[in-house]
């Protein structure tokens, strides 16, 4: 019998794994996947430097996982999405396109949602009250959506208060040079995983639980760290005996996984201002970003389509040479004088949707939801306890340090229940 099943090899299950290790704890972590790192993943294959499939960016120079990022003496590249960022709408591009009379529309609207004190109400409902129109309402909505992965009838603005989206939006950013799934690999190095184990059930008690794979292997351990994503715990992938009690699925309800995707992009040539860092538009993509900002002149040309709630649910129900179609459409509808489409070679979706084992990118809290992460997190469950980027509330919620701190906290709670 372990001390200590982790179930999960993203950056939560290995940070927790690591940190039970260092207080003594025999762990085991069981990942359903052949590789460590979850929603980071890195393409090494696509150009001449790494292109992030999955998780980006460190975001704000107060991200948790710096002390790791320093300790690992992994060098970073700062990408301050303000210095090049190009807006484009109905054809028409910054920077004239701040001269739009409806952009005043706007007000502080980010000082309204750090001050936002309740009662709680949909994003929606939020801009119908400030009576947004045009452009306003489209950088509004871009605002509100971009990191927050649900639509604007299911965000609730108190949970984008709770989840400090605010201090995300006016943070810096920065990406590994490594390519960010170098940084769990580190953090998991010498623990015990055993790859491509599924887990289909887990029993607990008030003082022992056993994980068993799909393939009916069971383990057994004096405590379980659960950092399954929301998505597949609200899709039932994983049984649980007895029942969760009724505060964890209400915590669940109150939360959903936010569907994305990503569109990686090779060029023959760069056709976008040298310094751009993200590009805003109005159609099928909202978002495309370089990758490559900060690696020189030589670095390959390659876009990344950044795809969100309703539109990736849009572009996911296609095939992959459809969706593919649609986005360089829609780059030949924002660069008509260049037709990006003539200048491609290759392309790659990356489909969290349909990912069995993510069920979609990262958790955001329904309309009436708030505490529902706090609910998630807590040890009330013996044996059974939690972490992943459903559970943090500590920091920016749904980022890769807010795992990286879940993780923690899971590990010194087991510790704390065991006694070591």
């Amino acid at each position: 019998m372990h001390d200590v099943v982790v179930l999960g090899a993203g950056m939560a299950g290995v940070t927790a794994a690591r940190e039970c290790v260092r207080n003594g704890l025999d762990v085991v972590v069981l990942e359903a996947t052949d590789r460590i790192g979850g929603r980071m993943l890195t393409a090494r294959d696509f150009a001449n430097g790494p292109v992030e499939c999955g998780a980006e960016f460190v975001h704000t120079k107060d991200a948790d996982t710096w002390t790791e990022i320093k300790a690992g003496d992994f060098e970073t590249r700062e990408c301050n999405p303000a210095d090049g960022y190009l807006m484009s709408i109905d054809g028409v591009r910054s920077p004239e396109l701040y001269q739009d009379p409806t952009l005043g529309q706007l007000g502080d609207l980010l000082g309204e949602l750090e001050n936002f004190q309740g009662p709680d109400i949909t994003a929606a409902e939020l801009l119908e009250r400030k009576g947004l129109t045009g452009v306003g309402r489209i950088v509004a909505e871009q605002m509100l959506t971009v990191h927050p992965l649900g639509d604007l009838d299911q965000l609730s603005v108190q949970g984008i208060h709770d989840d400090r989206v605010v201090e995300l939006e006016r943070g810096l950013d920065w990406r590994l040079a490594a390519g960010y799934d170098a940084l769990p690999t580190w953090i998991g190095k010498g623990l015990d995983i055993r790859y491509e184990t599924s887990v289909a059930e887990i029993r607990w008690s008030e003082d022992r639980a056993t994980a068993v794979s799909r393939a009916g292997e069971e383990f057994a351990g004096r405590s379980i760290i659960c950092t399954a994503p929301v998505g597949v715990l609200k899709a039932g992938a994983i049984r649980f005996s007895p029942d969760l009690p009724a505060s964890k699925w209400q915590a669940l309800n109150g939360l959903e996984m936010g569907s994305v995707m990503k569109i990686l992009f090779r060029f023959k040539e760069r056709f976008w201002p040298a310094d751009l860092t993200m590009l805003g538009c109005d159609g099928p993509v909202r978002l495309y970003w370089t990758p490559l900002y900060g690696w020189g002149d030589d670095a390959t040309p390659v876009l990344i389509a950044y795809v969100g709630g309703y539109r990736a649910r849009a572009l996911s129900a296609r095939t992959e040479a459809d969706a593919i179609k649609t986005a360089l459409a829609d780059l030949d509808r924002v660069f008509p004088e260049i037709k990006p489409s003539q200048l491609i070679e290759e392309s790659r979706r990356i489909d969290w949707c349909t990912n069995e084992n993510t069920r979609g990118g990262y958790s955001f809290v329904r309309i009436g939801g708030a505490g529902s992460r706090g609910a998630l997190a807590a040890p009330d469950t013996g044996a059974l306890f939690w972490a992943g980027d459903g559970t943090a509330t500590e920091t920016i919620a749904s980022v890769v340090h807010a795992a990286y701190a879940s993780g923690l906290r899971a590990a010194g709670e087991v510790s704390g229940h065991l006694g070591s």
